[in-house]
């Protein structure tokens, strides 16, 4: 890739800050962002050296990437070396956080069963509905959008 511009400077930068609310390491999700501005797979070293991080620092982030499904390991030919694309799908976005949506859905149902009857273990019951209605219909939004994107 060529020099990063400011502009790439501060979507990485905001990237990475994004994804520690999501219980991302900061540099991972600075990895992440700059695999996404990449054309194509790039090595550790590449990624390193344009990041100014560790190449050990690197390497977990970008496997910590691969494990939640939002970047693929694709080796080199004829070499041992990996190297790290980022995917572009929504989905694999959503379906990476899905296991903290599940666990949300899980406490909030707890939360309602272990209240008694009124207002609170309704509201909470409510909460843990709704969470899974949205957990049962994501899959089938996801395929409409991707149709409608189509057509």
């Amino acid at each position: 890739m060529q020099k990063l511009t400011e502009e790439q400077h501060h979507f990485i930068e905001d990237m990475g800050q994004h994804m520690v609310s999501w219980g991302i390491p900061r540099n991972t999700g600075r990895i992440y962002a700059y695999l996404l501005l990449q054309d194509g797979p790039a090595s550790l070293d590449q990624i390193a050296t344009d990041l100014e991080v560790a190449k050990s620092g690197a390497s977990v982030g970008a496997r910590q990437l691969v494990a939640f499904g939002m970047v693929r390991a694709v080796g080199e030919r004829g070499t041992r070396r990996v190297l790290y694309a980022g995917l572009y799908s929504l989905e694999a976005i959503f379906a990476a956080r899905s296991a903290n949506v599940v666990e949300l859905q899980t406490r909030l149902r707890q939360g309602a069963d272990s209240t008694p009857p009124g207002a609170s273990r309704q509201r909470l019951g409510e909460m843990a509905d709704m969470l899974q209605e949205f957990i049962d219909h994501a899959p089938e939004v996801f395929r409409q959008l991707r149709e409608r994107r189509r057509a």
